[in-house]
This record gives structure tokens, sequence and C-alpha cells, in this order.
């Protein structure tokens, strides 16, 4: 199916659903490209006739993030349990290809449509799915829409200027400012620049370090382990806004000139965090994440990743009870390079070398 007719289904799709309000879940901790998204996706249902209300698990972990929601007056709900969700009648996710799971669907929710540009592990069954590998922002998909005439940007003297800087603003952050856009990246960032309010693109481009955030990248440095050009560090407990500290100490150990992929982990509230970054155009973060990590009971990956970065989430179950944070710790760092080892195997290799000599 072409991009036309993408567009035109996804029209076709939201204007019959307007009996019942849609939901617009977002996945893991909000970041710029999920909040453009959904409020791209929100726009358009409410254009066609429908009401959409944007959610979310998760906190908003870092401080650009929250300063974007803040300054925009990003309507979000936070939901804490599935049955919050039960007044909603159709679902649609975005920047994701799974729903949020740490909490229960209930099954009068329909899962109407699906957004993303990560590789999933498996395509979602929605009525409407449009999945695109060749963009690294699910915001240029939406730029896409409007630009081919679904709701087009400053049509009929709208105000666009939030939802257009929103979109702008996840589509720079998921290029790491460009640096990584392909064309179509480019073209939809064009599109929709005339429309933002540059004064708010501006603070919220501003990005900041937390004194916890900083202190958790000083911490992946101390812990840092280097097998060839693979790196691998933790970063202990971090809170849940900071948690973002994880992926920017990644970012930060890939600059190291020796190294072309890194995996920083930490504990966030009761569960493992971790992201993946690499250069190295032979490893896929989505096989990584899936060898190392593997599936949860009901089939689900604990990871997943796009062309060149990656993350897992592991859930303590009983483990997060546990009082004795050391102890936590270590048992959390040897559960993670027992992982990882199954693709890097010079990693169990190295940590056996060094039980023996501490023997």
């Amino acid at each position: 199916m072409g991009q036309v007719e993408k567009r035109q289904d996804l029209e076709r799709v939201l204007a019959s659903a307007t009996d019942k309000p849609h939901v617009i879940l977002l996945w893991g901790h909000p970041d710029p490209d999920a909040i453009g998204s959904a409020m791209a996706h929100k726009r358009l249902c409410e254009r066609l006739g429908a009401s959409a209300t944007i959610a979310h698990v998760l906190p908003v972990s870092r401080a650009e993030n929250r300063a974007l929601v803040k300054l925009l007056s990003v309507p979000m709900l936070r939901i804490s349990e599935g049955a919050e969700l039960e007044q909603f009648g159709y679902l649609s996710l975005v920047d994701a290809s799974a729903s949020e799971a740490s909490i229960r669907i209930p099954e009068s929710l329909k899962l109407l449509t699906v957004v993303d540009h990560h590789r999933p592990a498996a395509v979602p069954k929605a009525e409407f799915v449009d999945i695109r590998h060749d963009v690294c922002s699910t915001c240029t998909i939406y730029a896409d829409y409007a630009e081919r005439g679904l709701a087009p940007f400053g049509a009929d003297g709208n105000d666009d200027s939030a939802v257009a800087t929103a979109m702008f603003f996840g589509i720079q952050t998921n290029t790491d400012d460009f640096t990584l856009a392909t064309p179509a990246d480019y073209r939809a960032a064009a599109y929709i620049k005339p429309f933002c309010d540059a004064e708010t693109l501006s603070r919220v481009g501003r990005r900041t370090l937390t004194a916890e955030s900083m202190e958790a990248v000083g911490r992946a440095l101390s812990d840092l382990e280097v097998i060839r050009d693979f790196a691998i560090a933790g970063v202990g407990r971090v809170s849940a806004n900071n948690r973002d500290a994880i992926p920017m100490a990644a970012d930060f150990i890939l600059r190291r000139e020796d190294i072309d992929t890194a995996i920083v982990y930490g504990i966030v509230e009761d569960r493992i965090d971790g992201s993946l970054r690499t250069r190295r155009a032979s490893v896929d973060p989505a096989t990584f994440m899936q060898a190392a990590f593997g599936e949860d009971a009901s089939g689900r990956p604990y990871g997943g990743g796009r062309a060149d970065m990656g993350g897992f989430r592991i859930p303590l179950g009983m483990l997060g009870e546990c009082e004795d944070e050391e102890g936590l710790w270590r048992l959390v760092r040897q559960t993670v390079y027992k992982r990882v080892s199954r693709v890097v195997p010079e990693l169990e290799k190295k940590r056996g070398e060094q039980r023996s000599k501490s023997d």
C-alpha cells in the first residue's frame, strides 16, 4: 500500500469510529516523539469528529520533556490501572506497536490504529497499521499524512502551533539534532517548521541535566567494562523522574573512540531498565535485545529497538521488595551480565577470569 493509500485508509478508519471515545496510550516514559505523535493523532481524531485522550502510565522523566508538556499545555491523563481505560472504546498506539505492559488492557477496548517507526517483534493486529522503518521518528509519519492532505497544517485558519512545535521537537530529538535524519525526516521537519512556536521550541531545546542524572553518568563511567568495541555499565538505582539518565549515559559512553556499541542499565522503581546504543551497522538492536532478554510469560519481548538504539525493561518481581540495596544490585548486575553474555560470550569469559584472579 502506497503512502497516499495509507493516508486515505487512516482517514477512513478514524472517521468510522466516532461513536466511542479514543485513548492514545503511550508506552513507557513519554518522550518527545511519542508526545508529538500523540498530539498529532489527537488532532486528527478531533478533526474527523472523534474525541480522543492522551494517556500514559509511567511518568514523563526528562526535564526538557516535562518542559515540553508544561509550555505547550499538553493534556495528558496519567493512569495507574487498566480499569481506568474502560471509559474508552478505541485504543491507538503511537511510537510503539504494543500497549504498555505494566497494566492490563480491558478486553472491551478495541485496538484501532498503530503508527510507529520501530521494528516490531510481530505485526500488531489493528484495523490500521503503519510501521515505517525508513524514518527515525513517528512524528515524521504524521507530518507526511498532513502534507499529503489529511488535515493539513494551517488549513481553515486553525492554530496548529502547539502540535507542530511538539512534532518538530520529536523529530529533532529522535534524529540526534538531525545528524541521523533521513530525507523523509528532513522533509517532515521542513513542512511543519513554519507552523512552530519558535520561542517555545527554543526554550524546550535547552537541554539540561539534573544532579541525579549527572551522578548516574558518573557511576556508569566508574562501572564501565569494555570487550573489544562493546561496553556495558550499570548506574545503580535512579528515580523514575530521572530514568532517562540511563540512555543519556549510553549516549555519552558511545562517544568514546574505541566503542561502537554500549549497554547501560539500572534499577528504576520495581524493574530493571536498560538502553543500548550502537554505531555498528551489523548490530540490530531489536535482534540483540530479543536474543539477550527473550520474552515474558505472555510472549511479549522484554526489549526492542530501531536501527541505532534499543531498550529493555525487566520486572524485578518479588526481588523488588528486597531491602538490601547492595545485595539487590549484585543480583541485578549478575542477571544482566548473564543475559548479555548470550550475545557477547566474551563478557562471561572475562568475568570468569576476574573471579579466578580474586580467588
